[in-house]
């Protein structure tokens, strides 16, 4: 197991994992979505880019990366306590400009309503929408929890062909790698692809089976005007999201701005270069 790339913080007695980058007056938070691997790393090319104008820093939730499991519930108000627990132990003071990726949004959004003097800004990459009309979407059976129990159960002979393939590709591919052209180290790759440290699988199962009546208890809160809201949103265009992503807007208000990334799905809209480029153009200008 790779040692961490940041910094360990006691929240609520168990380690919480923390990367941070640049010196910048302005401080960014990037929070993971669902099931990303190895948040600190995932985020790494993203973080090098935005760190040449702001400080940034990402925050493992438990149960991710280098960061400790938890069975403390996962709520809202769970989630935002250990934020801002994190944040504090730190050093990083508010307010912060958090910039979340798909269901970190749900708890940002919270954050934003109930401690709306600790923020400066939000930045959504592609979040979870918080309208009533997508928790039913979001609402798992039981044959999928089932299903994420088994997927999500460590194997060390998996574990053992996984890190032989990834040695492979590397060999083959060496800086023609795909992951290397959009801004990751080969020591990054290595490690993003090796299951030896595998996220909590109950923290995560956890996770996702509290995450509608997470969006249920957000859609009825409002974030303040002066929160200025810039949307990144992938390229999904069916008729369902499209129907999700304009109810959103609206809840969000006329301080929010979209910003629609062409061709782009939901899975790489944080790391790819085309995608990273744009994405600080629009938060440089955004955040003057």
């Amino acid at each position: 197991m790779a040692a961490p790339r940041g910094k360990l913080v006691s929240v609520n007695g168990k380690n919480m994992h923390l990367r941070q980058m640049g010196h910048g007056e302005k401080t960014i938070i990037l929070l993971p979505g669902w099931g990303m691997p190895a948040p600190a790393i995932d985020f790494a090319p993203l973080m090098r880019a935005l760190a040449r104008n702001y400080t940034v820093c990402t925050i493992e939730f438990f149960g991710y990366g280098h960061s400790d499991p938890t069975d403390t519930p996962r709520t809202n108000e769970n989630y935002v306590q250990e934020i801002r627990e994190a944040l504090r132990l730190a050093g990083l003071k508010p307010p912060y400009v958090l910039m979340p990726y798909s269901c970190a949004g749900v708890y940002c959004e919270y954050y934003a309503a109930t401690y709306p003097e600790e923020i400066a800004a939000l930045v959504l990459l592609d979040s979870t929408p918080t309208v009533e009309s997508f928790v039913k979407e979001l609402t798992p059976t039981e044959k999928e929890i089932n299903s994420l129990k088994s997927a999500l159960k460590p194997s060390k002979f998996l574990a053992g062909i996984n890190r032989f393939l990834v040695s492979l590709i590397l060999r083959i591919k060496g800086e023609k790698q795909e992951h290397v052209q959009n801004g990751y180290t080969i020591e990054e790759i290595k490690e993003i692809s090796s299951p030896t440290a595998p996220n909590d699988g109950d923290t995560l199962i956890a996770q996702y089976t509290a995450l509608p009546d997470n969006v249920l208890e957000v859609v009825p809160m409002q974030i303040p005007r002066e929160i200025p809201i810039l949307v990144f949103s992938s390229a999904d265009k069916s008729g369902k999201l499209e129907m999700h992503r304009k109810g959103h807007m609206a809840k969000l208000g006329r301080q929010a701005k979209l910003v629609m990334l062409d061709d782009s799905t939901h899975t790489d809209i944080y790391w790819r270069r085309v995608y990273r480029e744009a994405i600080c153009e629009e938060i440089t200008e955004f955040l003057r």
